[in-house]
């Protein structure tokens, strides 16, 4: 049952009754509950298999009474309830986790959100495009990475994993359920976001190396055809002039004059570019020169671009993730490209010089 099919953007959880916890399932019939495209390993270590599945379904936001975020196990940070799936690998005296969900709350922060603060996340091949290697929040050793779309994270639980083991697991990813996950794999981002489908407001988390972490006011966005943006937008968004990123989905904001847009790379699908452009008083608009965020980064600088200063960033040249911030015409811009082997910080570069109208 595709549940994020049939959302109703008025519905809360209320009664406890309705309140659902994590139940095991297979990684197959999980693909038919879920707003994203799910994976499943494709090589284990030889020690190795998988000894449990669990799905955490969707459910309306709220918390009724007597019913903690533990109880159904959602973050205690919101009232949302997006879905997700967990796989628990086991080895000898060795065990790890693999989590996956949509990351639809905010650009993925400089595509490390996991490994945030590991002084020099390690990136590497994986599948169509690139990994990491890092330190997790439960300062764990974990890895990363965005697999059409799908945010996929995994934590070393007890014992150890290195990293050549690591990779393989990550790089080894397959779709669990290929015909299903036609269902979620080409529906515009905005309309497969749950906070976007619920009108829910999500929590404030960093978005990359430039220190800006607003909460996106989904509750009240509304969608941009590409006709929309191109013809009366509530501000002048700028897109790509070529046509190596497509243009996936876009919301305006009420807050301010605001309008976010998220292109997908044509030749992979997996590589996304996420663009905001705000008006100065909007609480979207990056400030102006941006403070570094917490992460490390291979790059921070300011470069003429554009006919003016662009504040540029990235984790590493070669591989990502890369961001610029700037003010053109007494708007505020920022772009977000996650990590890929497609570019470098030199396209990138040359990407956002070419940004135009729609």
């Amino acid at each position: 049952m595709t549940v994020w099919r049939t959302a109703d953007p008025s519905a809360r959880l209320a009664d406890p009754a309705d309140a659902a916890p994590p139940r095991e399932t297979t990684l197959a019939d999980a693909q038919e509950e879920v707003n994203f495209v799910v994976f499943e390993p494709g090589w284990l270590p030889d020690d190795c298999r998988v000894t449990a599945v669990s799905l955490r379904p969707e459910q309306p936001p709220g918390r009724p009474g007597d019913v903690s975020a533990a109880d159904i196990g959602q973050t205690p940070h919101s009232d949302g309830n997006p879905c997700s799936v967990r796989v628990v690998v086991g080895g000898e005296d060795r065990r790890f986790r693999l989590k996956q969900f949509l990351y639809d709350w905010a650009p993925p922060a400089a595509s490390v959100a996991p490994l945030w603060r590991t002084p020099e996340p390690t990136p590497f091949a994986c599948g169509d495009t690139v990994g990491w290697l890092g330190t997790d929040y439960e300062d764990r050793r974990g890895a990363c990475v965005q697999r059409d779309r799908t945010q996929v994270e995994l934590s070393v639980l007890d014992g150890g994993f290195d990293d050549e083991e690591v990779r393989g697991v990550m790089d080894g990813l397959t779709r669990a359920a290929p015909d299903a996950a036609r269902v979620v794999h080409d529906v515009p981002f905005h309309q497969l976001s749950y906070w976007v489908r619920y009108r829910c407001r999500p929590v404030a988390v960093p978005h990359g190396l430039w220190d800006h972490s607003p909460v996106r006011p989904y509750e009240a966005s509304r969608p941009l055809s590409p006709r929309a943006l191109a013809g009366d937008p509530p501000v002048r968004p700028l897109v790509p002039s070529d046509d190596g990123f497509r243009l996936d989905s876009a919301v305006a904001f009420p807050e301010g004059d605001a309008v976010e847009c998220v292109f997908r790379h044509r030749e992979n699908g997996s590589d996304h570019l996420w663009l905001a452009a705000a008006t100065p008083d909007s609480p979207l608009a990056p400030s102006i020169p941006p403070e570094p965020s917490e992460q490390s980064a291979g790059t921070r600088r300011a470069v003429d671009l554009r006919g003016t200063t662009v504040h540029y960033a990235a984790l590493t040249e070669q591989n990502g993730a890369w961001e610029a911030f700037w003010v053109e015409d007494g708007v505020h811009y920022a772009a977000w490209a996650g990590s890929s082997p497609i570019l470098d910080g030199d396209e990138f570069r040359a990407l956002v010089e070419s940004l135009g109208a729609p």
